[in-house]
């Protein structure tokens, strides 16, 4: 209800507004080129943890397990408020959700390593029962929306940025006007710097509990985002609950998984590729030399589409993805591409940098109510930021 008085309202407004956007004060508003947008030292207010991959997995996120305990828990009761007895289903909804967490408890036993074990260590040191902790691991499967962007300077040096939204339509806090999910994952959003052998092996974003990578890079080696693709994957995530073997990963493991077996921007396209997935999505990836950037198309069990940087195309020097095929139209209460393109050729390939990309992530609607966090990376500058994002009023909802 809240929502649909929300349309109203907006409508509305648009209506009234004698502006040619007609979504009037709610239209996109972009800051590309705009002075004090971007403030590096605004990126420590996301912090920074330690993860030893030589360690034993069940031990290693105990640090992250222990002072994030109870956010995880507000994160996960913000998905219990929305399907459980105070949600749109009432006490169907209870039930539903028990028997939700009920299959979370055997679907463990068929995660591969090291996730069964992380998680199974995770759970014990947060003391989180391992049915929730299983169940925000397979959330990024089912919920979640971005913008990312890989861009290509004047000199061929190439930077890689993203917006992540996520909890659209998990409950509207009305005091904060904006979604309760959101500001849930902002209180568990951390970096992680993965070494082994004492040395820095790859850095990532993620949620505290994902054992995941939401974003991710590898020194010297290429930058990763992963953005959400409409598609079935139910089917195979049923067959994986009955206890049908299969070889495929998350979104997000394979996202953490490429870091670990991929040495370049060509090993990491060929992995992302091929690797069995259980729900559709896109892959961003941008590497260290002119040319290497790329978004891929990805169904459950192959690549429908590679689109690469092509400096010889008009425009051709970035690539830019939200949660729409390169050959389908956007729906047009979620237009973010269009406003994207706009404002990046704002931008000019001259202004290509940190600072530049993060100026368009800043720019409506890419930012957004749903916006958690925008990232910006450089991967032989070694430069790594994540920014906790709010979306001042007027700004759409997804």
């Amino acid at each position: 209800m809240l929502v649909f008085l929300g349309f109203l309202g907006l409508f509305a407004v648009s209506l009234a507004d004698p502006t040619p956007d007609p979504w009037g004060v709610y239209g996109e508003v972009c800051m590309a080129n705009t002075p004090g947008v971007y403030d590096p030292a605004d990126s420590q207010t996301v912090p920074w943890y330690t993860v030893n991959l030589d360690e034993d997995p069940k031990t290693r996120w105990a640090l992250v397990a222990r002072s994030r305990a109870q956010g995880i828990l507000d994160t996960l009761e913000t998905v219990h408020q929305f399907i459980g007895e105070h949600g749109l289903l009432g006490e169907m909804g209870e039930l539903l959700w028990q028997i939700l967490l009920n299959s979370m408890d055997d679907a463990v036993f068929h995660l591969p390593e090291p996730y069964r074990s992380e998680i199974l260590g995770f759970a014990d040191a947060a003391n989180i029962p391992v049915s929730k902790l299983v169940l925000l691991n397979l959330f990024y499967e089912i919920s979640k929306g971005c913008t990312s962007i890989v861009a290509e300077d004047p000199n061929g040096k190439i930077y890689h940025a993203r917006n992540q939204d996520f909890g659209t339509f998990f409950i509207w806090n009305t005091t904060l006007e904006t979604w309760q999910q959101t500001i849930a994952l902002k209180n568990i959003l951390i970096n992680v710097n993965y070494i082994r052998g004492g040395k820095t092996v790859y850095k990532g974003v993620t949620f505290a509990g994902h054992m995941g990578v939401l974003t991710g890079m590898k020194p010297h080696a290429f930058t990763i985002s992963t953005n959400s693709r409409a598609g079935k994957s139910w089917d195979n995530l049923a067959a994986w609950f009955a206890g049908q073997a299969n070889e495929r990963i998350e979104l997000i493991w394979a996202d953490r998984q490429v870091l670990e077996v991929a040495n370049s921007f060509d090993e990491a396209i060929d992995y992302l590729s091929t690797v069995p997935l259980f729900a559709s999505g896109y892959f961003i990836v941008g590497g260290r030399k002119s040319g290497e950037g790329a978004i891929i198309t990805r169904g459950p069990n192959g690549t429908d589409h590679i689109e690469r940087i092509d400096t010889s195309k008009p425009d051709g020097w970035y690539v830019l993805e939200t949660n729409y095929d390169w050959d389908k139209v956007e729906f047009y209460l979620d237009s973010r591409i269009g406003p994207g393109n706009d404002c990046m050729k704002r931008l000019t390939r001259a202004n290509v940098g940190l600072e530049g990309l993060y100026q368009v992530l800043s720019s409506k609607p890419n930012l957004n109510k749903a916006t958690v966090y925008t990232s910006v990376m450089q991967v032989d500058d070694l430069a790594f930021q994540s920014f906790i994002r709010d979306c001042p009023n007027p700004c759409w909802f997804v």
